[in-house]
Order: structure tokens, then C-alpha cells, then sequence
């Protein structure tokens, strides 16, 4: 009974549990700390992937002809109903003294509880070098190579039952919900935007509209295709398994290791377009704006290391005492690798839309020159189109605000509904040290005040310069 149960789990260890790392749906930092509000309100670098109509964007009256940053913008989250750094510590590390942890029934209750039928997805974000080029003349040009990596994985309350507490007797075990899913994609971003002045138009003052061209270099990618495993076992020791599981996998090592490397096991493209319109005499005291985006257009075609790993789950185990039949089992559950021809994913297109409103400060009476932006309040609507590569269709709907409260200072804040969490605030910090701009922020203010306890962790962290 212990070999049988130790065959089994590693199985399933084998087949479903993983890294996850990429999704479309981070914003820069600056928006993130709003709500993900962006596609109306976002400036230059922060325009990235999110509208490139506002690549051309500054903040009223400090506009500069460069903006670019360095390996300096960085973000990360973590989407989940259970997984905490408390709860990992908890129930998976080694006590104190370093010996194995043992697991009390009521621990394991706990975990069953609170793990069972529940995704966890987590997102990260890297820039290695982002540039706005802004001329007088022909409109704005941006450059942006980025890491985007992005996954889930679900484990079923079957399985884990089955881990915690082996296999009961007269029992169905269903392992059918158990997925992981996970992507590392190297993004280069090639963008232009121009805004047009719409002078004999009675509704708009103008009209930015931009474009963006996105090879994708594929790195990583592991997608569960198929799972209907089952297992039954009787009360005359007997275990009957039905069923099979499938992944498809590509990557730049031939035995499904995730390794860093400049080279890539799929190519693609990806295509934005968005568009930014002023309304024109909304306020007195403010400037109204309307974006309008939709991004990911597109698809990777993965080429190397293209291997399918198929799971046979039949199998029937008349005697689990017999050795003889406990080591035939070995070769049964085994993954049976088989190279695939090239394949290809599609990229998961966002559709955002969105407003920005900028009241002025009290220098408005002066000339245009003399106005600054007080406070900006917005309010994005984004949605999924598809769940491929990390992807959510679930509908978005994202309120933040940032308060210009000196020259050097100004923080943000805002609330996310729907999505991949229900509910959250969102807090940041912008810092104006000119020529530097940092903006730190997180998706969920009790990553700031209780980082081990949260099962929503975010963080993120924008340093651009500017040159005038």
C-alpha cells in the first residue's frame, strides 16, 4: 500500500504541479497603482501594451522629446484563494530544527479546505530597455523589449484527498480537473502614434491614434491539452485506473527544463491598435479624454523541442500486496514523450475602453503655458478575448485616481472589480525628480501591510528618465 500510494503521487507531482509565469492584463506601474487604468490616462512608457495611441502622452506641460529606462521597470503578481507565504511555510517547509515536517489531521484538513478545486495564477513582467522618441513633425516612435511570463494550475480535491491521506477503499478518485498551464514569451515592441488637430470639428479637439508591431519570441511553453484520469479502488484490494492525460510542450531544452537563454523555441507577431480623442469644451476646470484599445492581436508559432508527453491511465492492480505487480506499474505510468510537428497558439487579445478626466490647477485663469494637472481621475473597462497563453475573459472593471500634491509628489490610488480577483485596492507612489521618474505601486494594498498573510500579492517598480 505505501509503494502503490508513493507510485501514484509521484505521478501526479509529475503531471501536475509546475511554475507559472505571463498574462496581458499588467499595466505599467503607474496604472496598476489606479486601478489598471490606462487606456485613456497612461504617458509614454506607460503606454506600452496597453494604448499605443498615448505613447505621445505626457503630463500637461511637462512634455520632453525622450523618455527611455533600463532594466528599471519590473512588476509581479500573484492571483490566488489559498497560496500565502504563511500557508507555504506553514504546511510545506521544514520545522525549525530541519526535520520533515509532519502534517497534523487537522493541517490537512486545512489544506483540503482551503487548496481544493482553486486556481492560482501568478504574472511577471520585465523591461529590459523601453524609448519614446516624440518629433514635432511626424509623431512618436517607441521601442520596448520586454520578458512576459504567465500560468496557473488547479489542483482537483480528489487529488489532493489522495496526496493527504492515500487511497481510501470503494472510492472514485477524479483527477479530471487538474491542470498547469505555463508560458514565457521575450516580447520586442515597435510603436507609433501622431495625433491629428481636429479644428472644424464641434465634438473633438483632437485625435491620437497608434499602432504596434510586436515580434514574439517564444521561450517556454507547457499547456495541459487533455485530462480525463480516474481511478477506482474496491474493498478486496483491488485498483482500476481509466483515462489518459496530454501536454504539448516547446522550449529550448529537449527534456521540459526551464532555461534562460537569448534563444527562443517559437516565433510570432503581435499587433495594437488604439485610439485617444480630447473632448472639446467638456470643462472649464478640466480636459476629458476617451481611449479606446486592442491589444495581442496575433499568434506564436513554436518550433523547437516541440514534444507531446502522453500519460496512459489504464491500468488494474488485482493484488496491491503483489510486488511482481506494484513494479510493472512503474513503466505503465510513465510519460511517453513523442516529438509533435511545429504548432501554433494564438495570442490573447484585451479590448479596453476608457475615459480620463484632468482637473486643472487654479493657475487655469492664466495662459494654456501656465496649467498644470491637479488630479486625474479614470475608469477603464478591459476584457479578455480569449484564455490562450494566459489569457482571462472575465470582464474587468478598473477606478483609480492620482493627486498631484507638489511639484515632486504624487500618490495614487484605486479599486479593480472582477477579473482575476473580485475586489481590490490599489495604492502608489509617483515621484517627480527631474529628469528622473519613479513610480512604486502594488494591485492590492495588503501586499504593503501584510505581504506573508496575502494570497493577492503584488509589486511593482518604474524608474524612466527624460531628456528635454
Amino acid at each position: 500500500m505505501p509503494e502503490l500510494k508513493k507510485l501514484i503521487l509521484t505521478f501526479l507531482l509529475l503531471a501536475f504541479t509546475g511554475t507559472d509565469i505571463y498574462s496581458q492584463l499588467i499595466p505599467d506601474v503607474r496604472s496598476m497603482s489606479m486601478g489598471n487604468t490606462s487606456v485613456a490616462g497612461s504617458y509614454n512608457i506607460g503606454a506600452f501594451s496597453q494604448n499605443p495611441a498615448n505613447i505621445l502622452n505626457d503630463k500637461i506641460n511637462e512634455k520632453a522629446n525622450i523618455y527611455f529606462n533600463v532594466f528599471l521597470d519590473a512588476g509581479f503578481q500573484l492571483n490566488s484563494d489559498y497560496l500565502s507565504l504563511n500557508f507555504y511555510d506553514d504546511y510545506f517547509t521544514k520545522t525549525d530544527d530541519g526535520s520533515q515536517r509532519v502534517l497534523s489531521p487537522q493541517d490537512k484538513q486545512t489544506i483540503l479546505s482551503e487548496a481544493s478545486d482553486q486556481f492560482t495564477n501568478y504574472i511577471a513582467n520585465v523591461k529590459f530597455i523601453s524609448v519614446i522618441l516624440n518629433t514635432k513633425s511626424i509623431g512618436s516612435f517607441g521601442l520596448s523589449i520586454d520578458e512576459r511570463a504567465t500560468g496557473n494550475f488547479l489542483p482537483s480535491k480528489d487529488f489532493l484527498e489522495l496526496a493527504l491521506y492515500g487511497n481510501e477503499v470503494s472510492r472514485i478518485y477524479d483527477f479530471s480537473e487538474n491542470s498547469v498551464n505555463q508560458y514565457w514569451i521575450r516580447e520586442i515592441n515597435l510603436s507609433y502614434a501622431r495625433k491629428f488637430e481636429l479644428k472644424n470639428n464641434s465634438t473633438f479637439e483632437n485625435i491620437a491614434i497608434g499602432v504596434s508591431v510586436k515580434p514574439q519570441f517564444g521561450v517556454y511553453y507547457l499547456n495541459t491539452r487533455q485530462n480525463d484520469l480516474m481511478i477506482t479502488t474496491t474493498d478486496s484490494n483491488t485498483i482500476q485506473s481509466s483515462g489518459s492525460s496530454e501536454f504539448y510542450y516547446a522550449g529550448l531544452s529537449d527534456n521540459n527544463e526551464l532555461q534562460y537563454s537569448l534563444g527562443n523555441a517559437g516565433f510570432g507577431f503581435g499587433f495594437d491598435l488604439g485610439f485617444n480623442t480630447q473632448i472639446k469644451n467638456f470643462s472649464k476646470n478640466g480636459i476629458l479624454n476617451i481611449g479606446l484599445s486592442i491589444t495581442d492581436l496575433g499568434y506564436i508559432t513554436w518550433n523547437k523541442n516541440t514534444n507531446k508527453y502522453y500519460n496512459d491511465g489504464t491500468f488494474i492492480i488485482t493484488d496491491i500486496t503483489s510486488q511482481e505487480q506494484i513494479d510493472s506499474l512503474k513503466d505503465v505510468i510513465k510519460s511517453t514523450k513523442t516529438p509533435v510537428p511545429d504548432f501554433t497558439t494564438s495570442l490573447p487579445p484585451v479590448l479596453r475602453a476608457g475615459f480620463t478626466y484632468k482637473f486643472l490647477n487654479k493657475s487655469s485663469k492664466l495662459k494654456d503655458s501656465a496649467q498644470t494637472e491637479q488630479a486625474v481621475i479614470s475608469l477603464d473597462i478591459i476584457q479578455g478575448l480569449s484564455n490562450d497563453l494566459g489569457g482571462i475573459t472575465k470582464t474587468m472593471v478598473g477606478i483609480g485616481a492620482e493627486y498631484n500634491a507638489t511639484g515632486a509628489l504624487s500618490p495614487q490610488a484605486g479599486f479593480t472589480f472582477g477579473g482575476l480577483q473580485d475586489f481590490a485596492m490599489s495604492i502608489g507612489l509617483g515621484i517627480n525628480a527631474d529628469p528622473v521618474i519613479i513610480d512604486i505601486g502594488t494591485n492590492n494594498i495588503l501586499s504593503l501591510f501584510t505581504p506573508r498573510n496575502t494570497t493577492n500579492f503584488s509589486a511593482g517598480l518604474s524608474v524612466k528618465f527624460k531628456v528635454n
